[in-house]
């Protein structure tokens, strides 16, 4: 427990909603790379060469830092590094599982992508939300999922679209424990007039992505794909997903959007605090975490009584007993939202997770990976 205890303080990163920290330090680096792009990796990675003897655990926030963030934008031999760096000085199991998948996807270029398009979102019998991808000629629903760090396909899908394989497995975290799978490339996928080049996909066995006895998920395109196509928008209540051009630009109020452990983060704003919370597209509900309970009344909390509940995501479903909150009112971007029957999960890593139940609420959820923005407009019944 102690070790496991000190590897957490090394690699934790800055509250990105509280005061900034002290200017040119490790912690103002990592703080400014949590809302930024190119440029704030590219100081870290100036700092640390000039600071070679700096504190382990200052060289290993940062080092962490940039593993997660190339994991999302970059990729190739500087991933590899950042995760080695990361993995000698804290020996992090996620890190460690990061790294793996880096060394399998080194000689793979950067996703990229081009075009714009407006398309239907397509729901689902697990209550999230799809798009239609094509490639190689296969149209296939696949959901739109923030919360998911790398795209994921069963089997039956990875061979009916030709997905070239590389060497490597991976072992990565989901909602019901870990789960392996084998890694593959797919150069090109559209969905409408976009075009997205070099996903890097996990394939699972087909067991895996049946989360219920009549459906099982043909795909998830996951937060890297999503954020190389730049600006993405849920439109008219959660009905339609604008990419690219297409996707309105951030303006007016908007809330600063974040790299968070797990993919996107965005703002939980109560009337009690404000905190990070996980983005999570695929979710069809949003729940708390534990850190979250600081943004509740005393009142509030009591209220949360227990429920045996279910949990799914990459492996299958289990049981839990959750306590589950009635009701949770919050605002984003200066919209109202209320969320209702939200789990609070055992869970340390943000304040919550924020699911696609938002949608219903919004005429428009927009989100700029350039600028790091969000801005959202509620439908005109809420």
């Amino acid at each position: 427990m102690l070790m496991l205890a000190t590897q957490l303080a090394l690699m934790a990163q800055p509250d990105v909603y509280g005061p900034a920290p002290v200017a040119r330090s490790a912690k103002r680096l990592a703080y400014d790379a949590e809302l930024g792009g190119k440029a704030q990796d590219e100081a870290i990675e100036a700092w640390l060469t000039a600071n070679p003897n700096a504190p382990p655990s200052q060289r290993a926030l940062l080092w962490h830092r940039l593993c997660n963030d190339y994991g999302v934008r970059v990729g190739g031999l500087r991933r590899v590094r950042a995760c080695a760096r990361s993995v000698e000085l804290t020996g992090d199991s996620e890190d460690k599982s990061d790294l793996a998948i880096a060394k399998a996807f080194a000689a793979v270029p950067p996703t990229t992508a081009t075009g714009r398009a407006t398309v239907a979102l397509l729901p689902n019998p697990l209550g999230s939300l799809g798009v239609a991808v094509t490639v190689r000629g296969v149209t296939l629903p696949w959901i739109v999922d923030t919360g998911a760090e790398i795209t994921t396909l069963p089997q039956s899908t990875a061979s009916r679209i030709g997905v070239r394989m590389v060497d490597g497995v991976a072992d990565v975290g989901s909602s019901v424990g870990s789960v392996k799978g084998k890694l593959g490339v797919i150069e090109a996928a559209t969905i409408g007039g976009v075009t997205i080049r070099n996903i890097q996909v996990l394939i699972l066995p087909d067991a895996m992505l049946r989360l219920s006895k009549d459906y099982g998920i043909p795909g998830i395109l996951g937060l890297p794909a999503l954020a190389a196509i730049g600006r993405i928008a849920w439109l008219d209540g959660g009905t339609r997903l604008a990419l690219g051009r297409d996707a309105p630009a951030p303006s007016g109020v908007v809330d600063r959007v974040y790299w968070h452990e797990a993919g996107l983060g965005i703002p939980l704003r109560t009337a009690v605090g404000l905190a990070g919370a996980q983005f999570d597209s695929g979710a069809d509900r949003t729940a708390l975490r534990q850190p979250g309970l600081a943004l509740l009344t005393a009142p509030q909390i009591a209220s949360a009584a227990e429920h045996d509940g279910m949990v799914g995501g990459a492996g299958g479903f289990v049981r839990v007993k959750q306590r589950v909150l009635p009701e949770l009112r919050y605002t984003l971007a200066g919209v109202a939202l209320t969320s209702s029957k939200v789990p609070i999960e055992d869970n340390t890593d943000s304040a919550g997770r924020i699911g696609s139940d938002i949608l219903p609420q919004l005429k428009l959820l927009s989100i700029d990976f350039v600028t790091m923005t969000l801005m959202a407009e509620p439908t005109e019944l809420h």
